[in-house]
Formats: C-alpha cells, sequence, structure tokens
C-alpha cells in the first residue's frame, strides 16, 4: 500500500504535459507485460528490422549492460543510447569519447544527447 501511495504521489507532481505523454505511450503500446512496456520506452524498436520485440542486455550473460539493446526476432545488438550498432564488440565506441570529453562530468555524463553530440557524430561518420 505504501508503494502505491508513493507512486501516486510522484504522478500528482509530475507536469499536465508528462502526465498526458505518459499516457499516451500506454495506450499505443502493444505491451502485454511490464518488462514489454519498459523496453518498448527505453530501448524502442529495433534499428534493423522495426521490431518492438526488444530488450536491455541488463540480464544477458556476457553483456549485463541496460544500455545495450536486444532485437529478439533478429538478434541485432545496439547502444540505445546513440542508436550505433555493435557488430563484434558488446561496448560501443562513444563511451571512451565521452570519458575523454571536457564538457563531461567525472561519470562521464554531459548534457549533450549521445545522438546530437558532434564530436560524436563526428568520430562515427
Amino acid at each position: 500500500m505504501e508503494d502505491d501511495d508513493e507512486i501516486l504521489r510522484i504522478w500528482a507532481s509530475l507536469p499536465k504535459d508528462i502526465q498526458e505523454t505518459l499516457k499516451k505511450a500506454v495506450d499505443e503500446s502493444s505491451a502485454v507485460t511490464e518488462e514489454q512496456f519498459i523496453a518498448e520506452i527505453m530501448i524502442g524498436e529495433c534499428p534493423k528490422c522495426g521490431s518492438k520485440n526488444t530488450k536491455d542486455c541488463e540480464e544477458i550473460e556476457g553483456i549485463e549492460d541496460l544500455t545495450v539493446g536486444l532485437c529478439m526476432n533478429c538478434g541485432f545488438l545496439w547502444c540505445s543510447e546513440c542508436g550505433r550498432p555493435l557488430v563484434h564488440v558488446t561496448y560501443c565506441k562513444h563511451w571512451e569519447i565521452c570519458d575523454e570529453c571536457e564538457e563531461a562530468d567525472e561519470m562521464g555524463m554531459c548534457d549533450i544527447d549521445p545522438i546530437e553530440c558532434e564530436k560524436l557524430n563526428k568520430e562515427f561518420d
């Protein structure tokens, strides 16, 4: 019961536009389980085949990384942060670049989305 109260408190604190966006995501979702819904939101469609049957690799032995997306239909692996395929490795080179970037904090994080980062796009294009 405490968890339900906490969820309702958090929900009420969200701006109305965020609440509407989340409601729309739930309404449009084809997910049957909570895990499938989270994969739709956090991982998204497979960039190779377009399938919504995806998941993160946090519990995949040998990968154990929630920022790696896995398509359950075609087996494609990709970085869910920058969208680049992971063909021969299960880590994304963008993490190394971010670690050395002067824009990043001590954790290698900055306010620039990896997909929009000029340094990363220059490196990979």
